[in-house]
């Protein structure tokens, strides 16, 4: 393969015992298959090679990621975006200390390593010491930026996205639902295209692009990704809870402020709202938030309200600014339309239900 004989090439140049080739590409890109033929060719050349899978490294299972994803998502959107980005994905500092105890010619051991067929941490890996040859790093992204100089060649495999996917669909179908494969898809699309443009703009000297097959071919461009996937509630039935508590935010939760930003940094909390909310949802009632801060800006909102640990089911924001009317029906004696006004920035450590 053309790949193969530009990595002999290079060692061969190099006056390095051991050279570094970090291996990155999209999911179903074919980088493993790619990694098992470079080590053939390359011991068809009399080298030495050893395979380094970055996976091995994830900081999470498949079902611990799933869940802080989806807490990211319930803080707001600014950490939803920091948290499918894929930087955070893999212990970036064990994988490089990985690599540099086998380019100083000493064997690794990783327990706890991650295990793509059952999505759980619980392989063992012992990787040898290699003596002269060449250090295979896969992984789809190949980690923070400072760290790319450590690498000697960098390649990039370029597989048309529509055939990266058809890859994944075929051989994850029976462990994910294909909406959730495809959604992953585009979450992990947006992450590799940052490190790939990274690449070209400043790595190029060190970096070469091969199709699945191995040929050598141009940098590729790559497509805006415009839309990310956010996670879908499917709420369970409520016939359990007490009732519902329409809250007001400002004024009431928090200090009322007479121009509200739209981040949320001027939210504070007023003497007994997370005390009193946390009863409220003890007791059995539904919480929804009402507000007249504006949609566009919930989520700057949300997350500062989840971040001192406020606790509700709902928010209604785009709100006029005015009188609030409860209006509900009664059943038999049962009054089910209840106000309790209070006093602007007092507070509701009082409210008794």
């Amino acid at each position: 393969m053309q790949i193969s004989e530009y990595i002999v090439s290079r060692f061969r140049e190099s006056k390095s015992q051991r050279l570094v080739v970090g291996i990155c590409g999209r999911a179903g890109a074919g980088k493993t298959t790619l990694v098992q033929k470079i080590s053939d060719d390359l011991a068809s050349a009399r080298l030495e090679s050893v395979p380094y899978s970055g996976d091995w490294r994830f900081i999470l299972d498949s079902k611990s990621r799933k869940e802080w994803l989806l807490e990211k998502w319930r803080v707001g959107m600014d950490a939803y975006l920091n948290a499918i980005n894929q930087f955070s994905w893999w212990d970036f500092s064990a994988i490089y200390k990985d690599l540099a105890a086998l380019q100083n010619e000493q064997g690794i051991k990783i327990v706890g390593a991650y295990d793509r067929l059952t999505g759980t941490k619980s392989a063992e890996i012992t990787l040898g010491a290699i003596k002269r040859g060449v250090i295979l790093y896969e992984n789809c992204i190949l980690g923070r930026l400072e760290a790319i100089p450590s690498l000697d060649i960098i390649v990039l495999v370029n597989t048309p996205d529509h055939v990266c996917l058809e890859r994944i669909l075929r051989k994850d179908a029976r462990r994910r639902p294909v909406l959730e494969i495809a959604a992953r898809y585009l979450m992990t699309t947006y992450s590799e295209n940052i490190f790939f443009r990274a690449l070209r703009e400043r790595f190029s000297d060190r970096t070469v692009v091969c199709n699945s097959d191995g040929e050598l071919g141009p940098f590729p461009d790559f497509g805006d990704i415009t839309h990310i996937p956010v996670p879908v509630y499917v709420r369970k039935p409520q016939e359990l809870k007490k009732g519902t508590i329409f809250c007001d935010l400002d004024g009431t939760l928090i200090k009322h402020v007479s121009l509200p930003s739209e981040t949320g940094d001027d939210i504070e909390l007023l003497d007994g709202s997370i005390e009193k909310l946390k009863e409220f949802r003890e007791k059995g009632y539904l919480v929804v938030l009402t507000t007249s801060r504006t949609q566009a800006n919930t989520f700057g909102v949300l997350g500062k309200l989840r971040a001192t640990g406020l606790g509700f089911d709902q928010i209604i924001c785009d709100l006029p600014i005015g009188p609030r009317h409860l209006i509900n029906d009664s059943k038999d004696d049962e009054v089910r339309a209840i106000a309790h006004p209070l006093i602007r920035d007092v507070g509701l450590k009082d409210v008794k239900l």
